[in-house]
């Protein structure tokens, strides 16, 4: 688990969860907490994803809440037993909180979806790709880089597994023409890449062309990560270059779920996708 005592993104779903069953039945912290023998401080802090509750202990709480057999129930369950990785928890003290956070998502996610409207998406990038990126930006100044960029290339392990998540990127295709650092050999490299990930069975690649570029004033970079098993806990992750900002508020991420919608919907298809890509790197 990421370090220190930040709640992390499993704890507030199971939290926020929870405090909306209460609220359901209309009861008060105080009167759930003596029918199931907490404190009032306990449960509190369970809410706000302060405090681990252990899987028995979240069982007997969805019992009294009347949360019935179903997708619900089945991955609040699954997000307090899961745990991150042998190669997450290798990445402690080096990475922030919030970026574990993020990997140890996408780590046990059955879908990831993204949009990129300037860079390729972390988990598409090449090694060079990743260190042109954060050699403009604070890490070069902190020593931080090699940590950095070795933890966006294990990232992207999550793809190769046996049992990989659904992957949906969506780039704007002016991603496929910006060389970062300069360099149209590494851009073609790049696009090679890209180019074979979008023949794997699992990546859906779609390229948002510039006939549809109106559709990039409300499309800023963002993931969304559904969580296994399939149910109904998605996070949407603004994941911006010194921080990864999550939102788990239902009513916003579904809206957020809508505009990822209306960007495929602009999108070209997969064959178009692909079709694009080589013939820009076929130029270079």
């Amino acid at each position: 688990m990421p370090t220190g005592n930040a709640p992390t993104v499993r704890q507030r779903r199971i939290g926020s969860a929870l405090r909306k069953a209460r609220d359901h039945h209309q009861l008060t912290v105080a009167t759930v907490a003596l029918r199931i023998g907490r404190s009032k401080g306990w449960l509190s802090m369970v809410e706000n994803g302060l405090q681990i509750i252990a899987p028995a202990e979240l069982s007997n709480l969805l019992d009294f809440y009347e949360v019935e057999d179903g997708p619900l129930r089945e991955s609040l369950l699954h997000l307090a037993t899961h745990s991150p990785g042998q190669w997450v928890r290798g990445f402690e003290y080096r990475i922030s909180a919030a970026a574990l956070d993020l990997a140890s998502l996408e780590d046990d996610a059955a879908e990831i979806r993204t949009f990129e409207p300037s860079i390729v998406p972390g988990l598409l990038q090449l090694p060079d790709y990743t260190r042109k990126l954060i050699a403009v930006g604070p890490a070069k100044h902190s020593g931080n880089t090699k940590p950095l960029v070795d933890f966006r290339l294990s990232r992207q392990r999550v793809l190769s597994r046996p049992d990989p998540p659904r992957y949906v990127p969506i780039i704007a295709e002016a991603v496929l023409h910006n060389q970062v650092g300069g360099d149209p050999t590494l851009l073609r490299a790049q696009l090679r890449k890209l180019a074979n990930a979008a023949r794997l069975d699992h990546v859906d690649l779609r390229v948002l062309p510039r006939t549809a570029s109106e559709y990039l004033w409300f499309g800023s970079p963002h993931l969304l990560i559904s969580l296994r098993p399939p149910g109904r806990l998605t996070v949407s992750v603004r994941d911006h270059y010194a921080q990864s900002l999550f939102v788990e508020d239902e009513d916003e991420v579904s809206a957020h779920e809508e505009t990822f919608e209306l960007l495929r919907s602009a999108a070209l298809n997969r064959t178009a996708s692909l079709k694009l890509i080589e013939e820009i790197a076929s130029q270079l």
